[in-house]
């Protein structure tokens, strides 16, 4: 996989605090579920990414690249980036060193899946990084406070719904947190109500948990004017 730049699998310079609080993390995290300044709260959700990019690969069984009438397995790498809640794992306070009025970390990750065209399941790697502004308060934030990866397994079987549980694992500690998502993939809608690939400029929608009600992607929720697949995680205990 082409891994992501912005992660590296070293120590950050903080990396000694930050291993710190991840363990204080696992013996009990802060209560801070109360919406906080994000683009677009989801209740229940301790942190919501959102996909940016993705180059997706049909392959066989032995891995190679192949035709669709060939095909067995699908491969893609896919770059992430959304925001963290104050007092989880992604975002233990003390993180907030440039911004202490800061509610949120932006977190960034990469990752690679590798699902079965037959069951809609399969396996998922990848590395992330916690962000935060630095003197530029412009642009985005950028400056690494913490890394590590992850690793899990996904069932895509029930699209435009998906799951996803596994651990993440903070550089420098030994310890993993596990963790679990439910993806939503953006569809539009035809005039009878049938769900149908979005387009560009058109409305999208999302599907709730329950299979049937539908919510509007928002504006924030875009990539260059492209809805975007929603992932929401919750961490620990909380799955």
């Amino acid at each position: 996989m082409s891994w992501s730049a912005i992660v590296r699998q070293g120590k950050t310079p903080a990396s000694a605090a930050i291993v710190a609080l991840a363990c204080a993390w696992l013996i009990g995290p802060g209560a801070a579920f109360a919406n906080r300044q994000v683009q677009v709260d989801v209740p229940g959700a301790e942190a919501v990414l959102y996909e940016v990019s993705e180059n997706m690969y049909l392959i066989d069984d032995q891995g190679n690249v192949v035709l669709p009438q060939s095909a067995t397995r699908r491969q893609a790498d896919a770059a992430l980036y959304g925001w963290a809640r104050i007092g989880n794992l992604l975002c233990p306070s003390a993180v907030l060193v440039t911004n202490t009025r800061a509610e949120t970390c932006s977190v960034a990750a990469a990752g690679i899946d590798n699902i079965s065209l037959t069951t809609g399941k399969g396996a998922v790697t990848g590395t992330f990084a916690v962000v935060v502004q630095d003197d530029n308060t412009t642009d985005a934030p950028e400056y690494v406070v913490m890394n590590g990866k992850f690793s899990g397994d996904m069932d895509l079987s029930i699209r435009p719904l998906g799951r996803v549980v596994g651990t993440f694992s903070p550089a420098g500690s030994a310890e993993a947190v596990a963790f679990c998502g439910t993806f939503r993939l953006p569809f539009g809608l035809a005039k009878n109500g049938k769900r149908e690939n979005p387009h560009r400029g058109v409305a999208a929608y999302y599907l709730a948990d329950d299979g049937v009600t539908v919510f509007p992607v928002q504006k924030a929720e875009m990539s260059l004017d492209m809805p975007t697949v929603r992932l929401e995680l919750r961490f620990g205990t909380h799955c």
